[in-house]
């Protein structure tokens, strides 16, 4: 159903839920260290829309998902990341310089890319599984939450608050974090 992906099957993982996608996506945010999506489609329509991304690894989704049978979500590296082990997998691989890497990923050639991304794919992977069984708790280590700001902050030309909660009847747009949401004034500044 979400297709072939540049970097092969090796690199894909399915899965099925029963648990709505916006529940997942904030179970993996709040809890998993994951950055929530925006339910865009890098590899075209059709071949999932990202929900969560965690380092170079995408958690994706079909949209509108309105099955009875539950929703399927799939895990795969990122376009970039795609690109770089299709490189390796077709015998590309010398087209890529240890400084290209680098830049590209920090790691230090291609053992060390290939070990960080086998690694990161199954703890993205052991993640989701976690996620869709509904045993994906907050870390151990996790930091305190900051308080939220209730009253709005008044700095000459300049009005920001803080948005505490998203909206009621947003089924349109994604989740995401109270942090990324907050007027802006749209004042010209000198």
């Amino acid at each position: 159903m979400f297709g072939l992906y540049p970097a092969g099957p090796d690199w894909v993982r399915h899965f099925d839920s029963t648990t709505p996608v916006r529940a997942l996506q904030r179970a993996l945010v709040d809890h998993g260290g994951f950055a929530a999506g925006i339910f865009h489609e890098p590899f075209g329509s059709t071949r999932g829309a990202v929900i969560a991304q965690k380092e170079m690894f995408l958690v994706m989704s079909h949209l509108p998902q309105l099955d009875e049978d539950g929703y399927q979500l799939v895990v795969v590296p990122g376009a970039e990341m795609q690109n770089l082990l299709w490189s390796f997998n077709t015998g590309y691989a010398s087209q890529w310089s240890a400084r290209e890497i680098r830049a590209l990923t920090g790691c230090s050639g291609w053992e060390d890319l290939l070990r960080k991304a086998s690694t990161g794919f199954g703890e993205v992977c052991d993640l989701v599984a976690k996620a869709i069984e509904g045993q994906l708790s907050e870390p151990a280590d996790a930091p305190e939450p900051v308080a939220d700001m209730q009253a709005a902050t008044v700095t000459p030309g300049l009005v920001t608050r803080a948005v505490p909660a998203q909206l009621e009847l947003d089924d349109d747009v994604p989740w995401l974090p109270p942090e990324y949401l907050h007027d802006m004034s749209m004042e010209e500044r000198p």
